[in-house]
């Protein structure tokens, strides 16, 4: 089966979920036996490429990489066309001529599209289908999010100025347009939860769907033991780049710095950012360990005592949690903040309704070495059969060659 794929930039170093997401799913369904190409933007941190709007890279799984220049454009064009802002960035630099080239000289199996942000190329796909002699490919879109609905809550929640507000709103409502666009006309929709399926159902309930949580293949610390060595601290890891995440992060601080610190608990806040939005948050919160990208996760998630998943708008599966789990570190978070874990609160995970409720039940385990340790062996047990990548590429896989064998027989 030859299949060509799309996605946003080549996802190595994987140092954010929506990176390791795209790198788990395509490593696995190439480890499926499928001829695979990837068309994307070059990581402008570490390219694989030579720099221009067309180059190549294959890599250790033998998937073939089409790679645009690894910067990327400005926004501001964005507003006098129907794309989104991301949209408008991706297509251009590469991939939407390396897109028209793929269509016109090769036939394709089945082509995924890796985000919503990447709907920018079904206005090609279709129009080369309507051309084309044969049989159509199989079309899947892979979300990541229920877009239409974390870009709304992004604009509703933005402190911006006014004008950037509006901006905000206006591209919230491309991307939601786009989302419903490639939800009504691809064959398959993936989602990263059931519970984003169910969303997705409410308004294309004809529509075909999948549940792909992500998977783990990091190192697991079964024998890690929470100690009085390790100190009275709480991590929360993740990339703080995109807007969503600073947004969360804000309200979380303004409501959990000083509660913390009134508790003689540490938080700490370790991940990807811009240094400006660092330093605004080390001088509002000078009682929060602002620390910023680090080389490596590990060290700062084996000094924790628990990790915390508190989000207030976004839903989804949140990739940290795999990490603090396999890390032999218990969670703690806001129930609409978790979804996809099959573990249970409180006993395998200690979840409440609103952050003044969470750092109370903090307060009262971050003591009881008894309590977290069972914490985090039983998550551990739990989770580790239930989340490898081979299974999700596998599952992506068998569900397309159904659709495909539909295909050629009708």
């Amino acid at each position: 089966m030859k299949c060509l794929w799309l996605t946003r930039k080549y996802p190595r170093p994987t140092n954010s979920g929506e990176l390791i997401y795209s790198n788990g799913l395509i490593r696995s369904f190439a480890a499926t036996g499928v001829e695979l190409t990837v068309l994307a933007h070059d990581n402008d941190e570490l390219p694989v490429g030579d720099g221009s709007e067309a180059s190549s890279h294959v890599d250790e799984d033998s998937v073939e990489w089409r790679l645009g220049a690894p910067g990327l454009g400005g926004r501001f064009a964005s507003l006098f066309t129907k794309f989104p802002s991301d949209s408008w960035r991706l297509k251009n630099g590469g991939p939407e001529k390396a897109l028209e080239e793929a269509l016109k000289t090769e036939n394709w199996d089945a082509i995924i599209i890796d985000h919503a942000a990447i709907g920018w190329a079904l206005d090609a796909i279709q129009a080369h289908q309507s051309r084309a002699n044969g049989e159509d490919p199989v079309l899947v879109y892979v979300s990541h999010n229920h877009e239409a609905k974390i870009r709304r809550e992004i604009a509703k929640n933005s402190n911006d100025p006014l004008p950037k507000k509006l901006a905000l709103q206006y591209d919230a409502e491309k991307y939601a347009r786009q989302e419903d666009r490639l939800c009504r006309e691809v064959d398959l929709v993936t989602a990263i939860t059931e519970a984003e399926v169910e969303a997705y159902r409410q308004n294309f309930p004809d529509q075909r769907y999948i549940s792909l949580t992500p998977g783990y293949d990091g190192p697991i610390h079964r024998d890690r033991p929470i100690t009085d060595e390790i100190p009275r601290r709480v991590v929360m890891s993740g990339s703080f780049e995109w807007i969503a995440k600073r947004l969360n992060l804000e309200l979380f601080l303004e409501k959990a710095a000083k509660p913390f610190a009134d508790a003689g608990i540490e938080l700490q806040i370790v991940g990807k950012t811009e240094e400006t939005f660092r330093q605004e948050m080390i001088q509002r919160f000078p009682d929060v360990d602002f620390v910023g990208r680090v080389p490596e996760m590990e060290p700062y998630l084996l000094n924790s005592r628990m990790g915390l998943i508190v989000e207030e708008f976004g839903g989804g599966f949140k990739l940290k949690t795999l990490e603090y789990i396999f890390h032999g570190l218990p969670l703690a978070g806001l129930f609409h903040a978790v979804e996809g874990l099959p573990l249970s609160s409180p006993d395998d995970i200690l979840l409440t309704d609103d952050t003044s409720s969470l750092i109370k039940a903090v307060s009262e385990v971050i003591d009881d070495f008894d309590r977290l340790n069972e914490m985090r062996r039983h998550s551990i047990e739990v989770c580790e059969a239930s989340f490898r990548w081979e299974d999700r590429g596998r599952k992506l896989f068998e569900e397309i060659r159904e659709l495909r064998s539909v295909v050629l027989a009708g």
